[in-house]
């Protein structure tokens, strides 16, 4: 009888594995009397489907084809530990005339593949259950689970046998740094694109080794992924997200989203990255940005088809406006900021690389236009996160966020008064009576309660800009250093001076024409402006 012999085995580890087996069916062949025409084999491959196994497939074309009339395996669970696989192949076998027989079990029939390949399930079942229960424990006992986080190292240790420990972390400081400035940043309001941007112009490596993209910060809100979203920062560990199964026709693994109440956390101090407070902000302004979005998805889809006219004109109008205004050239930060603090004059330029104040007898005559660069840069330097504070801390902006305040609750009553018209119609007409008239009159009053819900909204937006975050002002710090530092090896650089600019309202010079002395008055404004600048 001529016969084929079939061998598996599942991990890499188990390398003689099959050699093994192919040498057992080889001996129990020469037993029987039997000739062995090939010998296929899939080696570390799971026998939970058998799609995705070149060896066995290529013995089922050959058994098509006639090569031989029976197939010879060790057990007949290195055929698949799958119930429907190992009833469908025995059923081609058998429609072309091949039998199964295994040194184990002997002839297969009907009565096998129904009790064993059971079996064989259940046995694959209760190893995936005692694997995932190992790596819980393990995780409980403070290993980590899966690849590298970014912003941590493996740590190659060994225990008393010189087996490896697996799962140990330790902090990578330069990767921990680039992770602290991401969640600053985005605490700050600076936008997904705008960071990404930055990470990708300072040439930093994502995680992955390639650039930086809004879905490696931001990941997917149903799953919680994303670098933003990682527990481990705080000094959590969060295991047994995912679950993971073979596609019953493809084979293909797939990840299924565990419900909540299964994900594991366990603590892990000696890796935060970050503190709880910090980390659980960022958490809140997720979900904040994306409830905007969303609010701003649904005006757009209320408005009328006018009002879309209305509002694309208006782009339209705006973008011929600013291409059509003149484009002033801007050689310095210094050009048309500087004032003569003994006269009130502007300082203007008299000749090329050189100032002057246009009042007869003054002495900051001819300045060099070098000097004054050098005094202005050190006037730059000074600007502090205590300086912006203290401008938001004056009587005037004070009163001018307690406007806001009450124009917000002055339209809280507005509210809850149509609400409550809203509900007294409700109850007065019941359910059975809302014709389609009462609908439009309930549906406009729905749309009255949302117009004065996005007015209190933007209300409070405005209140807020007056009230910098301690993380708002240190990110904007961050942004007007980068720009002075630019500005210190090129005063030319167009994109530093542009930035800088915006920051100055003037700069005040006394002294005289050798030793000028240079001051700035700083626009806070639009020193917190930076974000919104950048973020367009």
């Amino acid at each position: 009888m001529l016969v084929a012999l079939y061998a598996r085995h599942s991990t890499d580890k188990q390398q003689g594995s099959a050699e093994d087996q192919i040498n057992r069916c080889a001996a129990f062949c020469r037993q029987q009397g039997y000739r062995v025409v090939e010998a296929y084999r899939d080696e570390a491959l799971s026998g939970a489907h058998m799609l995705n196994r070149p060896g066995i497939q290529a013995l089922l074309t050959a058994a098509i084809d006639g090569d031989f009339e029976r197939v010879i395996t060790e057990d007949l669970s290195r055929i698949s530990r799958d119930q429907a696989d190992t009833a469908t192949f025995f059923k081609k076998l058998t429609f072309i005339g091949v039998g199964i027989e295994t040194v184990s079990e002997g002839i297969i029939g009907e009565l096998h593949i129904g009790l064993k390949s059971t079996m064989n399930a259940l046995y694959l079942k209760d190893l995936a259950d005692k694997t995932r229960r190992g790596q819980i424990a393990a995780v409980l006992r403070g290993s980590i689970p899966g690849g590298v986080t970014y912003g941590y190292d493996i740590v190659r240790r060994f225990d008393e046998n010189g087996e490896p420990i697996r799962g140990a972390r330790s902090i990578n400081e330069a990767e921990a740094d680039v992770v602290k400035g991401i969640f600053s940043d985005y605490l700050a309001g600076v936008s997904l694109k705008k960071i990404v941007e930055n990470l990708n112009s300072l040439g930093l490596p994502s995680p992955t080794g390639g650039k930086w993209g809004p879905t490696t910060l931001i990941g997917s809100a149903a799953r919680e992924t994303g670098l933003l979203r990682q527990t481990m920062y705080m000094g959590v560990i969060t295991f047994n997200k995912m679950e993971f199964r073979k596609h019953p026709e493809t084979g293909k693994r797939l990840s299924i989203l565990r419900r909540r109440t299964e994900w594991i956390q366990a603590p892990a101090p000696e890796l935060a990255i970050l503190d709880e407070r910090t980390f659980k902000a960022v958490q809140e302004m997720i979900i904040e940005r994306s409830s905007k979005r969303s609010e701003l998805i649904l005006q757009r889809q209320r408005e009328s088809d006018a009002e879309k006219t209305a509002r694309e004109a208006e782009r339209v109008n705006r973008w011929k406006r600013d291409q059509a205004r003149p484009r002033k050239t801007i050689h310095t930060v210094l050009s048309g900021k500087l004032r003569c603090a003994k006269h009130g004059h502007g300082i203007t330029a008299a000749r090329e690389r050189s100032y002057a104040c246009p009042e007869p007898g003054c002495d900051l005559r001819q300045i060099a236009r070098d000097d004054l660069l050098d005094q202005a840069m050190k006037a730059l330097g000074k600007l502090t996160g205590a300086a912006i504070s203290r401008h938001y801390e004056t009587d005037e902006i004070r009163r001018r966020r307690e406007a806001f305040t009450e124009e917000i609750e002055a339209l809280a009553p507005q509210i809850e008064a149509l609400r409550e018209k809203v509900m007294t119609v409700l109850d007065a007409i019941g359910s059975a009576a809302r014709t389609e008239t009462i609908r439009g009159f309930l549906d406009a009053q729905e749309e009255e309660i949302r117009k004065l819900r996005w007015e209190q909204i933007k209300l409070e937006r405005r209140r807020d800009a007056l009230q910098p975050k301690p993380g708002m002002i240190k990110a904007v710090l961050r942004i007007y250093t980068q720009a002075l530092a630019q500005l210190r090896a090129d005063p030319e650089d167009r994109p530093a001076t542009l930035i800088l600019r915006r920051t100055i309202e003037r700069f005040d010079v006394a002294g005289e024409r050798e030793e000028p002395v240079v001051s700035v008055h700083f626009n806070i404004p639009g020193v917190m402006g930076l974000l919104d600048e950048l973020d367009r």
